[in-house]
């Protein structure tokens, strides 16, 4: 009875979150989380991305996640109409005072398809390694309790409290982008579409929480706009994300805003291009999420809040979640002495 009771106060607030995949509110700069058809799909040769989320900050052991990923196209420039992308990425993601949790490593594989000069369609696959652990070093239980008084030194009782897990999953995914005008300064009408949808854990691998339970497959749709206004130095980014895992869902949109503040140089490339960035996101019926950041060309920072709206307000007070990202990205790492090459118009 004692082990039942305690499993059930550890794993409840872990599987009231897991029970859905973890997730970023910035879902649009974790890539090869949200579609395996993203890997080596961007403006140039290398990128590399540092995300981190601190959740529910007002409780004592909050949610914590981090990841961090790198990708890269090859072929670009051997290859006419197509290249390939591949990519890495780890995340660990930690609960509570046991730190129960997850470290996911993924290989992603992506071939990118030129269908004109306006279209591409990417398609990918996506191995994944995880394993789930505990601390029971600070694990309290019933027998350590003595009159109103609680003794870490008394043996805690029980045996094989949680035995760490692990397994491999497998996901695919396709994008389809569409890209027209330019996007300097002067004209400024840039026009991007990007929609894709992916499936993860296409295999339904189990998890060995006390009792075997095979994991939800997960379909995600989304799509990310880049709409320059014309002769202005503003252009508007929505973007949206809808997520179904079992009896969980995840509805996500909003956008960003970016205002440019220098242009990049188009012949020496010398000068890279500045913008500041700023917007809002709206997780239904869960949180708001103002975001404000900045954008110099090879480097990236963006951060965000979530301020919770759902049931849970309250009990938070209406703290949700802080996440931001930095992302790298090198625009000419393998380009010099190339001729000839596929170069779509990615955001």
């Amino acid at each position: 009875m004692i082990k039942r009771t305690f499993f059930i106060l550890v794993l409840f607030p872990f599987v009231l979150v897991n029970s859905q995949d973890l997730h970023f509110t910035q879902f649009y700069n974790a890539p090869l989380k949200l579609n395996p058809a993203n890997a080596g799909a961007f403006k140039g040769d290398l990128r590399v991305i540092s995300n981190y989320r601190n959740q529910w900050s007002s409780i004592n052991s909050p949610f914590k996640t981090f990841a961090f990923s790198v990708d890269l196209p090859i072929f670009k420039y051997k290859w006419k109409n197509s290249y390939l992308g591949l990519g890495i990425d780890v995340v660990n993601d930690r609960a509570g005072d046991l730190n129960l949790g997850s470290t996911q490593v993924d290989i992603t594989a992506a071939n990118i398809l030129s269908l004109n000069k306006q279209m591409t369609m990417t398609v990918g696959i996506q191995a994944t390694f995880n394993q789930y652990n505990m601390d029971m070093t600070n694990a309290m239980t019933g027998s350590q309790f003595v009159g109103s008084g609680y003794d870490p030194n008394i043996s805690t009782g029980e045996m094989n409290l949680f035995e760490p897990f692990s397994f491999f999953d497998v996901s695919a995914g396709a994008t389809w982008n569409y890209a027209s005008g330019e996007s300097n300064i002067a004209a400024n009408d840039m026009f991007i579409v990007n929609i894709g949808a992916a499936f993860f854990h296409l295999n339904r691998p189990n998890l060995n929480f006390y009792t075997q339970d095979r994991l939800y497959p997960k379909i995600i749709t989304h799509g990310s706009f880049n709409i320059g206004i014309r002769y202005f130095k503003m252009s508007l980014m929505p973007s949206y994300l809808l997520a179904f895992q079992g009896p969980q869902k995840e509805i996500t949109f909003g956008s960003l805003i970016r205002l440019k503040l220098r242009e990049e140089s188009r012949h020496t490339g010398t000068i890279s291009e500045a913008s500041l960035l700023f917007g809002a996101h709206y997780r239904w019926l869960d949180a708001i999420a103002p975001s404000f950041g900045v954008d110099l060309g090879d480097y990236l920072l963006l951060l965000s809040y979530d301020f919770n709206t759902s049931k849970l307000a309250t009990a938070t007070r209406s703290k949700g979640g802080f996440e931001f990202t930095l992302r790298y990205r090198n625009p000419e790492l393998f380009s010099k002495g190339g001729g000839a090459f596929l170069q779509p118009k990615f955001m």
